[in-house]
């Protein structure tokens, strides 16, 4: 579940989130299930939270007495966790079928502690964002479309088109516009007519060709774009050059704007981008069931190294060991 807009003002980048993971061992509790929960403490905490591709449920739960004092045995914690829809008192049944009056004893419980800023961005409510663009087009209304009849005619010993019955005419067009040139006439055999540059490089954007020169239904079709068709263009005949053909003059239609609306969903973690860094893990096993009941389940925590009867340091050096601890030499 996406945490609400409202909640985000709420939060502290810096926000410690803590989860919980709880692992059964197969060969104890029969099935090696692994638990995720928050504790539903912080403000973010609609629903679930998901850190590093993993969901960890909403499920109160309340862990205490974590802090080391560099001294003596390693503490025990306790695990509180509520039992009001008889969630552990099913689970417990169902490990003590496997193993009897074990109670989940020897579960492996890991308290992991990250900040908001490294929270996955599922987990932040989509933004999204609307952006409007204004267009000039040309005016369908404006548009035009003019078929030249083409033939060919030899003058004076030179070939030459004729549109319309005109001897090579200066044409003028309008961007946005259909323009036919019918070459079904047989006098066009031999004569394909194109479009190039002025440049004599050859323009094919929005030509469209149809059948051979002097056979029915041979067309060459321009459609002149808006606004980017240039303006110096010429028609022409691909084998006789420029001697078969003129200038186009190009004008541009009347315009009509349009806009368009876009709209963009992200969802990203509003604090920085997630990652996995996170507090050292704690790592503890349930070692005693204090209290179960309709409300809450409570257990005490032990380490792996209390488990093995190890103090912290590992080894304390008495007077027993050494005669001189405890004793000030003068200089």
């Amino acid at each position: 579940m996406a945490i609400p807009t409202s909640e985000l003002q709420k939060i502290n980048p810096s926000a410690i989130i803590e989860l919980f993971e709880l692992q059964l061992i197969a060969s104890i509790h029969g099935s090696d299930q692994l638990y995720r929960w928050h504790s539903g403490s912080n403000q973010n905490n609609n629903g679930e939270i998901v850190w590093q591709g993993n969901s960890y449920a909403r499920f109160p739960v309340e862990a205490e007495g974590f802090e080391f004092t560099g001294r003596g045995q390693i503490p025990r914690p306790t695990l509180t966790v509520s039992n009001v829809l008889s969630t552990l008192t099913t689970l417990i049944a169902s490990v003590n079928a496997f193993t009897p009056a074990n109670d989940l004893n020897g579960a492996k419980l890991t308290r992991i502690r990250t900040t908001a800023d490294n929270l996955d961005a599922v987990n932040f409510e989509p933004v999204t964002t609307t952006t409007t663009t204004t267009t000039t087009i040309a005016d369908p209304a404006d548009a035009e479309t003019v078929t030249y009849t083409v033939t060919v005619q030899n003058v004076g010993g030179v070939n030459i088109f004729l549109l319309n019955g005109v001897n090579n005419p200066v044409i003028t067009m309008k961007r946005g516009s259909t323009y036919i040139f019918d070459q079904s006439d047989s006098s066009n055999s031999g004569h394909p007519l194109r479009i190039k540059r002025n440049s004599g490089a050859s323009y094919s954007t929005g030509v469209t060709i149809a059948g051979g020169q002097g056979y029915s239904g041979s067309t060459v079709t321009f459609q002149p774009s808006y606004p980017d068709a240039p303006s110096d263009l010429r028609y022409y005949c691909t084998v006789h050059g420029n001697a078969m053909g003129n200038t186009i003059t190009m004008n541009d239609p009347n315009t009509i704007t349009g806009t368009s609306t876009t709209s963009t969903t992200t969802q990203s973690n509003p604090f920085g981008t997630p990652s996995s860094n996170k507090f050292p893990d704690e790592i503890f096993f349930l070692d005693r069931k204090i209290i179960e009941n309709r409300e809450v389940v409570q257990y005490e925590l032990v380490s792996a190294l209390d488990l093995a009867n190890v103090f912290v340091p590992k080894r304390q050096i008495t007077r027993k060991d050494f005669d001189g601890v405890g004793t000030f030499i003068d200089a």
